[in-house]
């Protein structure tokens, strides 16, 4: 399971004790006004926890996005300074082989 899928799960559950929550006040042997008075009460802590946790859960998703792309990049920049110091290497393995050609030339025409 990945780290999306727990995350929705545990949302699931927060706002499903929250609805259960929610449903015991309704059915709790207060007065209307008093009933009233909770519900709105909880009806706007809930809100501020649903407000948080989506906060929460796109700020931890966004760091997954920009720390995978981070890794990505590193990667990939990696990647391209090996190959250039691949491509370095056999560079210079060729200019060698030029110039020792190019000297073996000389030396047989100066005898």
């Amino acid at each position: 399971m990945n780290s999306n899928d727990s995350k929705t799960i545990l949302a699931g559950l927060v706002i499903g004790a929250m609805v259960g929550a929610g449903l015991a006040l309704l059915f709790a042997p207060h007065s209307g006004k008093k009933t009233r008075r909770d519900i709105a009460r909880f009806a706007k802590k809930t809100s501020d926890r649903a407000e948080d946790l989506a906060s929460n859960l796109m700020e931890s998703l966004l760091m997954e996005s920009l720390s995978d792309l981070v890794d990505e990049i590193s990667e990939k920049t990696s990647d391209a300074l090996t190959k250039g110091k691949d491509l370095s290497a056999d560079a210079k393995k060729e200019i060698l082989k030029t110039f020792d050609r190019q000297k073996e030339k000389v030396e047989k025409i100066l005898g």
